[in-house]
């Protein structure tokens, strides 16, 4: 499972790719940077919030 510390650096790279994109494309450019942040680096985020993802598929035995 990520920690904290993973998730303030997928926080911080999300970021980056909003600055990014807004120094090359202004406003239209940090919403594109924002829609690759979304679409890269969110499903590995939503899993930061998750306890256990065996037990969602009920397959943990330790809980």
């Amino acid at each position: 499972m990520f920690g904290r510390k993973a998730a303030e650096k997928l926080d911080n790279a999300a970021a980056a790719l909003h600055d990014a994109g807004r120094k090359v494309g202004g406003k239209a450019g940090g919403r594109v940077g924002d829609a690759i942040a979304n679409a890269t680096l969110a499903p590995i985020r939503n899993q930061i919030n998750t306890d256990c993802t065996r037990c969602a598929r009920g397959k943990c035995k330790t809980h």
